[in-house]
């Protein structure tokens, strides 16, 4: 490892000492490189060192093409793939925080395709758009169908594609790789990525086929009530959830109602959970303290910004129900709520 250096690597010799080191390591399982910029010679120069580490497990190679020309990215990736595409020991990929766009997510096609190892894949901060989005999602459904062809299950458990505005329609692409991985997918997160209703409603119609899912982080998109509808009608799906993130989503007053009814008959494995800045009312408010009466392992819940009253009797009552539990101290800091003070209220009157 040479991660967080921030060494700025041109030329095959800049990289000489560390091909030397990988080149001595017998059976490596793990290589990160992540936080340090690497210039397509050197990138060439650590995967020909890398082609014959059949062992390799963990990819970290986060942050690698800091100032890099646009058209150097996907000539370094291209190295990469070529060196990644046969290790069937690969089970995590990280590629996070390059900004390389559809240019770069290209040559990744290749890797995804036909490495059908990979059980985590982090594309998180990587500039894909929609068209990013399409291509990633072509190359995991191509994978998909040589499983199925092969017989062989999925590996996929994990997906991470934050910022990357991908918008409604690249989450509709990437809906179709949730589906040809619906079996083993039991973590996506896909936060700030200017999803609008329509994208969400097809994005967790998707997700409602993969069953095994404990994980789902949509923060900061845009569900409003059809959406957050579509959350509800989906959420029976995952029986074993862990992890809810939908904090400012815009779920609406009856939207966030939705989706609190849903979490209340079962869910008893929910940890997490984030309702903030949702527009959720009084009305939801209620619901949820109710909804807490069976989420023994509940260890923290987010509603700040919402649109009750941080002293009302209803926070009391969750309060009360989170007690019950032993996690009396669950709550967030309700001190932005979306609330009229009685002196705006007043002001309005006159």
């Amino acid at each position: 490892s040479i991660e967080g250096r921030s060494l700025k690597l041109n030329s095959a010799a800049d990289v000489q000492p560390f091909v030397d080191s990988i080149n001595a390591i017998h059976g490596l399982t793990e290589i990160r490189l992540s936080g340090n910029t690497f210039g397509v010679e050197a990138a060439r120069a650590i995967a020909a060192a890398l082609k014959d580490k059949h062992e390799l497990r963990v990819i970290g190679f986060s942050d690698m093409f800091t100032g890099r020309l646009k058209d150097e990215i996907p000539l370094a990736l291209d190295a990469f793939v070529e060196a990644f595409e046969d290790k069937v020991h690969l089970e995590v990929l990280d590629l996070s925080d390059n900004a390389f766009g559809p240019a770069g997510a290209k040559p990744l096609m290749k890797l995804l395709t036909n490495n059908r190892n990979i059980q985590i894949l982090r594309l998180n901060n990587n500039g894909l758009g929609i068209e990013g989005g399409r291509l990633i999602s072509e190359a995991l459904v191509a994978a998909g169908d040589l499983n199925k062809k092969a017989s062989t299950p999925s590996s996929l458990r994990v997906v991470v594609a934050g910022r990357n505005r991908l918008e409604s329609k690249g989450a509709e692409y990437l809906s179709a790789a949730f589906r040809a991985h619906a079996e083993t997918l039991r973590e996506v997160r896909m936060p700030q990525n200017s999803i609008r209703p329509e994208g969400v409603t097809v994005l967790v119609e998707a997700l409602a086929t993969c069953s095994h899912l404990d994980t789902l982080d949509l923060q900061d998109n845009t569900f409003t009530q059809p959406g957050s509808e579509a959350l509800a009608r989906s959420l029976p799906s995952w029986p074993g959830l862990r992890v809810l993130n939908v904090g400012d989503c815009l779920l609406s007053a009856p939207g966030g109602l939705a989706v609190i009814q849903a979490l209340t008959e079962a869910h008893t494995n929910l940890e997490r959970l984030n309702l903030a800045f949702g527009e959720i009312d009084e009305a939801g408010a209620k619901i949820a303290a109710d909804m807490l009466a069976n989420k023994s392992k509940l260890e923290s819940i987010e509603l700040n910004g919402n649109a009750f009253k941080a002293e009302s009797d209803v926070v009391q009552a969750i309060r009360d129900a989170l007690r019950v539990h032993g996690h009396a101290d669950a709550l967030d800091e309700l001190d932005e709520m979306d609330v009229e003070s009685e002196d705006e209220e007043e002001g309005e009157e006159e």
